[in-house]
């Protein structure tokens, strides 16, 4: 066995006292890191918040480290109102952040785009010190100075060192500056003028702002953990109402009622299992295509969800943890050449108990043009029929809010507030209750009981079904697995407590719940 001696004790540990601050002054002064969601209100005309991360880091020949932004939908030159986009390597701050190492600057790097970006290259020294000066930009030429390095609150309840740099056109130093932008310490770049003019001409200018603290996924306004907070025996209604672009009126309508069955949190991921029912109208009107007048109540469907816990993304939501800008193909809906879209964070200005606080819309866009040699395949967004939106509410924490042509109205949850928002009545006749739902499964007998009840099955047991009886405290005092095929288990009371019992029966699908009182 190998020792380590007294005397080294005490190096070794000014040895790794030395390497931990070396990895925190790598850190320090850094505008942006791996790893973290960073967000941004324009403070333009869009009331968006953009919101952007470093997709990828990799090393050159030469050494230096480069961190790629992630890719984006832009803006092209001329664009307003819904705009046409075109996919980019450029960002908000632009394609990648350079680093030499031992050198004490960051360079910020733009590709050259046609109709949407400029080539740039901003060169940042954060440990200047006050009024030191440098060539920031060889094209177009400025020159950077230090104008003031201070304690200043980044957001509200967050103090940090921060460094203030402007930039002049040309040599200049004095004078008003073309960019100004601020840089924390700790967090990254804080705020900026106009970036650089690094724009096509004609394309949206916006002077961003750190609109929170950068994140990881789980601490950021896409946490699948504050975007789907439901547990077990939560309620969501939602309601579709097609509009009829032909006739201008609508023709029919649906209620879905939707119930969670069971939440499960695992190391990566978050799964649920749900049942829903729908209730569907058609109006019979005239122009509505010949269609009679009909009233249909679907059957009860058992569905399952999961979103991952590492990356955000879910099969059952292709566009969610899209950042803004962001981009994929529609995996369902390929007409033109759909792509998902992520557009920031909004603020909600109804503010009622179904779209308070922020949320997260996406869109979809569609191919309008192929391009050519020197211009990128332009995208635009749908219209009528194909305009397409989703939309994830961080108050509610209930999933989706709006998807399409359908809204959640209604929900009843077991924590939060309120508890209950809408209203149940058109979705009182969906989905049965929770004792019809356990009568068509078991019935357990007798009850009251005295030693022993036994629990008889509508349909032999499956495999992974298993049995549990806790008590009003929810303990657990007595489990057993069901045997494959069997069709009646007992359930022993003896030398247990008098009083009300619950009798759970688990399996791969749901759980069900009798109430069980013993004498």
């Amino acid at each position: 066995m190998k020792h380590i001696y007294s005397w080294a004790r005490p190096l070794l540990a000014a040895l790794f006292l030395f390497m931990g601050f070396g990895v925190h002054a790598q850190q320090a002064w850094r505008p942006f890191r791996p790893g973290m969601i960073y967000s941004y209100a324009l403070r333009n005309s869009t009331n968006v918040t953009h919101t952007l991360r470093v997709d990828s880091a990799y090393a050159t020949p030469a050494g230096d480290s480069v961190y790629a932004f992630n890719r984006v939908m832009r803006r092209m030159a001329g664009s307003s109102g819904a705009g046409t986009f075109a996919k980019s390597r450029n960002n908000l701050f632009g394609a990648r952040m350079r680093w030499t190492p031992g050198q004490g600057f960051y360079i910020l790097e733009s590709d050259a785009q046609n109709n949407v970006q400029n080539a740039t290259a901003l060169r940042i020294y954060p440990r200047a010190s006050v009024g030191q000066t440098w060539v920031a930009s060889a094209s177009p030429l400025m020159t950077a100075i230090v104008q003031a390095r201070s304690q200043l609150p980044i957001l509200a309840g967050t103090l940090d060192s921060v460094v203030t740099i402007e930039l002049r056109n040309g040599t200049s130093t004095t004078g008003p500056p073309v960019v100004a932008f601020t840089l924390s310490r700790t967090h990254g770049l804080v705020e900026a003028t106009p970036w650089l003019g690094a724009a096509a001409p004609g394309t949206p200018t916006s002077a961003p702002l750190m609109a929170a603290l950068p994140a990881p996924l789980l601490r950021s306004a896409y946490s699948p953990l504050a975007l789907f907070t439901m547990q077990p025996g939560d309620e969501m209604g939602y309601y579709w109402e097609p509009f009829n672009y032909l006739s201008g009126i609508f023709c029919s309508n649906s209620y879905t009622l939707r119930r969670i069955l069971t939440r499960q949190q695992r190391a990566d991921s978050l799964v649920f299992t749900y049942r829903e029912q729908t209730r569907s109208e058609n109006f019979g009107w005239s122009v509505c295509g010949g269609v009679p007048a009909s009233v249909t109540i679907g059957s009860v469907q058992t569905r399952r969800m999961a979103v991952s816990l590492v990356t955000g993304a879910s099969p059952q939501f292709p566009a969610l943890a899209l950042l803004a800008g962001e981009y994929k193909p529609d995996p369902v809906f390929t007409f033109r050449q759909g792509q998902l879209m992520g557009v920031g964070i909004m603020p909600n200005f109804a503010n009622d108990c179904l779209s308070s606080g922020n949320y997260l819309p996406y869109t979809r866009v569609y191919v309008n043009s192929t391009g050519g040699p020197t211009t990128p395949p332009t995208y635009s967004l749908g219209m009528d029929v194909f305009a397409w939106q989703q939309s994830f509410g961080g108050a509610p924490g209930l999933g989706d809010v709006a998807t399409g042509e359908t809204s959640m109205v209604y929900y009843r949850r077991s924590t939060g507030t309120p508890l209950v928002c809408g209203s149940f009545i058109n979705f009182a006749s969906l989905l049965p209750t929770r004792a019809a739902e356990a009568a068509s499964v078991a019935t357990l007998h007798p009850n009251p009981a005295t030693n022993a009840a036994a629990l008889t099955l509508a349909q032999p047991a499956r495999p992974g079904q298993f049995l549990r009886l806790t008590d009003a405290l929810g303990r657990a005092v007595w489990s057993t697995p069901v045997p494959i095929g069997q069709t009646t288990v007992p359930v022993p009371l003896a030398g247990q407590p008098a009083g009300l019992y619950l009798l759970h029966l688990s399996g791969p699908d749901a759980t069900v719940t009798w109430k069980l009182t013993h004498e």
